[in-house]
């Protein structure tokens, strides 16, 4: 088989969620790091625009300064800065002749194309290389009033970013350092939390296994679990409680088979050892070939019921649905078990109303006889089997009624299990192995119906009931 095909093993439980966990961690803990870094950086901002106002200001008061005292703005600008450490301006008069620069900074490296503003904000600073330094700053352009009339003025204020730049270096550097600590640490105790959180399903798995086909009587405690596996162990319990039902009834039915096929196999033994004992004529062979046939037979019929029940148990026959006429069939059933009723002495007699049902037509008859043959089986001399039809508004029913003895009610429960018969005895009396009713009920099943039983000191019934769901009467 090639590595292609062969499926690939799913993630285990403990891998998925600390993958989620840790993506999660990384996801949350890298935006709240992009905030953290945003937020520093606008403090940064907004304290470079205000420093850098107070520079604009200083500048336009000396160059006020300047027009009342009649001196020229370059002797006393450089006085505008006093107290500020790395702060740069450039100053240009409405001729665009400069007045005044820094010595520290090439101010005429701002960008050309930057439109001056009236103001000094945090939206209007930018960053920008004067060859040496990374700075950042603002072009404002405005008016003086002055003696001769209003001046105007261009002044380029900045302030020197390195220091900014290399704390923002180290800062960020440091907190992503921080940031994937913490991720791994977070993931580490995601997956250890996993790990103790799993110690319960771990706990529940050696009790599981601890179970063994001699032993599906136990049942796990739902108290002793998380909330959470509740569910899960009383489905189990429920699995279990199936598991342990239908290994009995497994043991059951292969000693019920067991039994039902030893009889005939000792049958044939015995009758073939008794004819081996001596030499006999003819006649005497052909009599023992026929009793051993009548075995073989009955022993045919048995595997061909069991097989019919397993293929029915597993879904393996679907009935071939028609519209039958009920009163029909089952005329003609009574017509073909007439004669063993005459020998019984039991009449059988039909009454109710006409219907049709969509129905396996063979299956339908065969469920009916064995019903009639069981009947006729259990009634007394000179009794009467009725057979009713019923027809309501939700159902349409068959009953079938002998008047024998009542079947305790401890055993009706059982009654349609295979070979299942009240009498502790278990002898049949050459009257079948026990499975008439077993599959009855099985192939009714199968045609969407159901077999009811009830039993009284007046009379036993067996009632043939389909549901009313469709314009025959029967669910399909």
């Amino acid at each position: 088989m090639s590595e292609s095909n062969v499926l690939k093993k799913p993630n285990s439980l403990a891998f998925r969620v600390t993958v989620l966990v840790g993506v999660t961690i990384f996801i949350c803990l890298s935006i709240m790091n992009l905030i953290v870094i945003e937020s520093i950086d606008q403090h940064f901002i907004e304290q470079d625009a205000d420093e850098l106002n107070e520079v604009f200001e200083a500048v336009q008061s000396k160059l006020g300064e300047a027009h009342e005292l009649n001196v020229l703005p370059s002797s006393i600008l450089f006085q505008a800065v006093s107290g500020h450490h790395g702060v740069y301006y450039h100053v240009k008069d409405k001729n665009d002749n400069t007045i005044f620069t820094s010595q520290d900074a090439d101010l005429s490296a701002f960008p050309s194309n930057f439109k001056a503003h009236i103001q000094v904000l945090p939206s209007t600073l930018i960053l920008f290389n004067d060859g040496n330094h990374m700075l950042r700053g603002t072009k404002i352009t405005f008016e003086l009033p002055t003696k001769l009339g209003p001046e105007r003025y261009t002044v380029t204020v900045a302030s020197n970013m390195e220091f900014h730049m290399s704390y923002m270096q180290n800062f960020k550097s440091t907190l992503w350092g921080i940031v994937f600590l913490a991720g791994v640490i977070t993931v580490f105790a995601a997956r250890f939390a996993v790990y103790r959180g799993h110690s319960p399903l771990r706990q529940l798995s050696r009790e599981i296994e601890s179970i063994t086909a001699d032993k599906l009587d136990i049942r796990l405690d739902p108290l002793n679990v998380p909330v959470e596996l509740t569910t899960l162990v009383d489905s189990f319990n429920t699995m279990l409680k199936r598991l342990e039902d239908g290994f009995e009834r497994l043991s059951h039915f292969s000693a019920d088979i067991a039994h039902e096929l030893r009889t005939p196999i000792t049958n044939l033994t015995t009758q073939t050892q008794v004819m081996l004992s001596k030499s006999r004529d003819s006649e005497a062979y052909i009599e023992i070939l026929y009793s051993n046939l009548e075995e073989y037979d009955r022993m045919t019929k048995m595997v061909s019921d069991m097989l019919l029940l397993a293929q029915t148990e597993h879904g393996l026959i679907k009935p071939n649905l028609d519209n039958i006429d009920v009163p029909k069939e089952m005329g003609e059933l009574i017509e073909f078990f007439s004669v063993l009723a005459d020998e019984k002495k039991v009449l059988i007699i039909m009454s109710g109303p006409s219907f049709k049902l969509l129905c396996d037509k063979s299956m339908f008859r065969q469920a009916l006889s064995n019903l009639l043959s069981n009947a006729i089986r259990y009634s007394p001399e000179n009794d009467t089997i009725t057979v009713t039809t019923t027809e309501e508004h939700d159902k349409k029913m068959i009953c079938i009624s002998n008047h024998g003895e009542a079947i305790p009610p401890e055993h009706i429960p059982r009654l349609f299990d295979r070979f299942y018969r009240g009498d502790p005895s278990r002898k049949r009396d050459g009257q079948g192995a026990g499975l008439g009713l077993t599959i009855a009920k099985a192939i009714i099943n199968v045609n969407n119906g159901d077999i009811i039983l009830e039993s009284s000191a007046e009379k036993t019934s067996f009632s043939v009931v389909f549901e009313n769901k469709n314009s025959h009467g029967v669910s399909q």
